[in-house]
């Protein structure tokens, strides 16, 4: 629990009570791998019992593309920077980011992106943020990012936008796949990182909030559970993919 800076005092002196900061009202949206283009590592994750979306999607003006699978709750996407897809002036850099995200073996980047949407209203933040929009989303809205701007080291932590975060759509596109594996709702995010990272304040605020959960290992990777681990089952998609699945 957070507590806030305010303490309640007696008129003696005595502390009677701490006073808890609300939390800001978050939950997962979708959580994201930045692969090779047109992300040949895709067979790993059909090999795991995923079904993957047909559709690609085009970030114009961000310089990316991506394909999905879709869970009624959240989705899983494999993003990859994309000549065909135009980079908007001023946004090279968030391409750049992508590349090197991509090509984390030789960079060390963390190939990584945990995106959350808010459940209401947007609420102030305990941790410094910073609003980035393109062309491909929907006019006047913004991605608001958690991960320091010239933070090379940690994974893309971020709050989507409410026009691209509808809970219900997000169910009304997975009805739209069954896989094979049976899996329905991702339940838990696990973030491995190397032993050497010093995570920044948004992993803490994550943890607190119940969001994320952490850990190390060899190379950065990442922990989804579905359905709490109803069937007892895994799935390590390494080296393909830095991701682990539980079921």
């Amino acid at each position: 629990m957070v507590l806030s800076k305010a303490l309640v005092f007696a008129s003696a002196g005595v502390l009677l009570a701490q006073v808890p900061e609300p939390q800001p009202k978050l939950e997962l949206d979708h959580v994201w791998i930045a692969v090779s283009r047109n992300a040949p590592e895709r067979k790993a994750l059909e090999r795991a019992g995923f079904v993957i979306s047909p559709d690609v999607n085009r970030h114009d003006g961000q310089g990316t593309a991506s394909v999905t699978a879709e869970f009624r709750n959240a989705f899983l996407e494999l993003i990859w920077v994309d000549p065909a897809v135009p980079v908007a002036p001023g946004l090279e850099r968030v391409a750049e980011k992508f590349g090197l995200r991509a090509d984390w073996r030789a960079s060390g980047w963390s190939p990584i992106g945990i995106g959350l949407r808010w459940l209401g209203p947007a609420q102030p933040l305990p941790v410094p943020s910073f609003a980035v929009t393109a062309d491909w989303l929907p006019a006047g809205s913004s991605i608001v990012m958690l991960t320091p701007r010239d933070d090379t080291a940690s994974p893309s932590l971020f709050i989507s936008p409410a026009a691209l975060s509808d809970p219900a759509e997000q169910a009304i596109r997975a009805a739209r796949f069954h896989h094979p594996n049976g899996v329905h709702r991702v339940t838990a995010i696990r973030l491995l990182a190397p032993a050497k990272y010093q995570p920044i304040g948004a992993i803490a605020f994550l943890k607190n909030a119940g969001l994320l959960r952490t850990g190390t290992a060899e190379q950065w990777t990442m922990e989804l559970t579905f359905d709490g681990g109803s069937q007892g089952k895994s799935s390590d998609l390494r080296p393909e993919l830095p991701l682990v699945i539980r079921y």
